[in-house]
């Protein structure tokens, strides 16, 4: 269930920098980052609907290179143009680069501690992509027409191969092999169905 529409919060410079700043510093993860991004976009301010949200991150995932990266530079790219997209791209990216520096030069991993931390922001970052596959599952449901359901058999053949690339994923089949026979059905599905 959607929340009501709010009224946009302004755009500016500024606004989009502090948020991929915020985002860069904050969170950890790209599961994690993606549902900020939401938060911030669609929830907070208002600058896009779920439905635009969602088309962004459909072309972001199918671009070349990491779908956080292309995420920021394309919603930049689309908010507040190509400049403040790769001046956005680079706060969301600085934070982290500076941290992983800054740990890797401050901590011996060998140690138990040290590993412990790790492994438990490891266990926080599963946690946050999971909550961002939740998020998308009502995407199971949709069709390019606002409203409008996809037929039932449709819908059960995209729970089959979602369950189907997940249980690939468990099983450590690698992804190249995943991808190579879950793209070609996942185009039947959608156009044969």
């Amino acid at each position: 269930m959607t929340a009501p529409a709010r009224p946009a919060a302004p755009l500016t410079p500024w606004a989009w920098l502090r948020v991929n700043l915020a985002i860069g510093t904050l969170s950890f993860g790209s599961g994690s980052r993606i549902v900020l991004y939401e938060e911030a976009v669609v929830q907070r301010n208002g600058w896009l609907s779920e439905r635009e949200f969602e088309e962004v991150l459909t072309i972001a995932q199918l671009l070349p290179g990491p779908n956080l990266v292309n995420l920021a530079a394309y919603l930049g790219y689309r908010l507040v143009g190509p400049v403040l997209s790769v001046l956005g791209v680079l706060c969301l990216c600085l934070p982290g680069a500076l941290l992983a520096v800054g740990v890797a030069a401050a901590l011996a991993t060998e140690r138990p501690w040290a590993s412990a931390l790790l492994h438990g922001m490891a266990i926080a970052g599963l946690v946050l992509l999971l909550q961002f596959v939740v998020r998308r599952l009502p995407g199971l449901r949709a069709t390019p027409v606002a409203k409008v359901h996809a037929p039932p058999r449709r819908i059960w053949l995209r729970s089959a191969l979602l369950v189907g690339v997940a249980a690939a994923l468990l099983a450590g089949v690698p992804l190249f092999r995943i991808l190579a026979v879950a793209l070609p059905v996942s185009l039947l599905v959608e156009f044969l169905s």
